[in-house]
């Protein structure tokens, strides 16, 4: 999974801002846990990996019949809750 999904489409990562010379300073990665740590951001990125986890967790369980299934019932779920479309 890349970073634009996981921020911007199931809205479960904070992306840290990157200094012009390619790094993400210290202090910048304080912001970020205390993002996810402290802040309602925090709490709502934690609520939906909780979703996510407890889906993620059923479609493993279920008996039906190959992992390739499972896992594509778990994707088509990640994309409706993320509100991205496959559009073939």
């Amino acid at each position: 999974m890349n970073a634009v999904l996981l921020v911007d489409g199931l809205k479960v990562a904070v992306r840290p801002n990157v200094g012009e010379d390619g790094v993400v300073e210290k202090e910048e990665v304080s912001n970020v846990i205390k993002c996810l740590m402290e802040q309602e951001e925090g709490k709502a990125i934690r609520k939906r990996m909780e979703y996510l986890k407890a889906y993620a967790a059923d479609a493993v369980k279920k008996d039906a019949g190959s992992s390739t299934r499972a896992l594509s019932q778990l994707a088509t779920k990640w994309e409706k809750f993320s509100g991205i479309e496959d559009n073939n």
